[in-house]
């Protein structure tokens, strides 16, 4: 692909892609889909999810193409022992993605594994349950603080945790008093992990797309330079 940005060690790419796009841009990414891929299109109950899905599963294969130098058909991809994603051409290449709303974010590097989420700040009708089921007392306390930011917050924490998880080839399966964090200065420290996981030195860095959208990346190297990209700059 001509003029795709060169990733190089101590540097981390953030793609945003919109799923609001036209009918072509649609096909485009459909295009470039491998029969498995497609079969996994209707057990997508509502059409939203399922072209979400086309959307994203597309640009991550045109984004992994590019970074290989191959064509995105050609793109292999296995699972780790827990689900998560690799490439099969590259191993050395790390990548995670994340979606919320209309939006897909993905994240590379070459110098560890990542792990980014994201997610658009929307009315939760148990956002109480979640808050109490979900963080350590420490963090509650953070999160209520401010009545008026007690949503916000919330999706900042939980971001947090779900990119470090994802970071580590988890899901949400360690309990709240297993994983703490905090957040304070505009920074993300993590102040425990229990239980059975190692515990390594990660960083973590928040980023907004938008004012409706909080979202975390987490990642191994120190000091990392990340670049965001709009995915249209490739198509314009």
């Amino acid at each position: 692909m001509e003029d795709f940005p060169l990733l190089s060690s101590g540097e981390l790419h953030l793609w945003q892609v919109s799923t609001d796009i036209t009918p072509t841009e649609f096909e485009e990414f459909k295009s470039v889909l491998v029969e498995k891929e497609l079969t996994k299109v209707p057990f997508f109950k509502f059409k939203q999810a399922q072209d979400s899905y086309i959307t994203s599963q597309g640009a991550l294969r045109i984004l992994l193409a590019g970074y290989l130098g191959i064509t995105p058909k050609l793109v292999k991809l296995g699972q780790r022992r827990k689900g998560k994603p690799y490439s099969i051409d590259d191993e050395s290449l790390y990548f995670n993605m994340s979606h919320s709303g209309n939006l897909t974010v993905l994240a590379f590097s070459y110098d560890s594994e990542v792990g980014i989420d994201i997610e658009q700040i929307r009315p939760l009708p148990d956002l109480d349950e979640m808050i109490n089921k979900n963080f350590t007392t420490r963090e509650i306390k953070f999160i209520i603080a401010k009545p008026e930011e007690k949503s916000s917050r919330f999706f900042r924490f939980w971001t947090v945790k779900e990119s470090y998880l994802k970071a580590i080839g988890e899901g949400m399966r360690l309990t709240p008093d297993n994983l703490e964090f905090i957040i304070e200065n505009n920074s993300v420290r993590q102040l425990s992990v229990k239980g059975i996981f190692d515990q390594q030195d990660w960083n973590f860095k928040e980023f907004s797309v938008s004012n409706d959208y909080v979202g975390t990346i987490t990642y191994g190297r120190e000091n990392t330079i990340i670049n965001h990209i709009a995915f249209n700059t490739l198509i314009s």
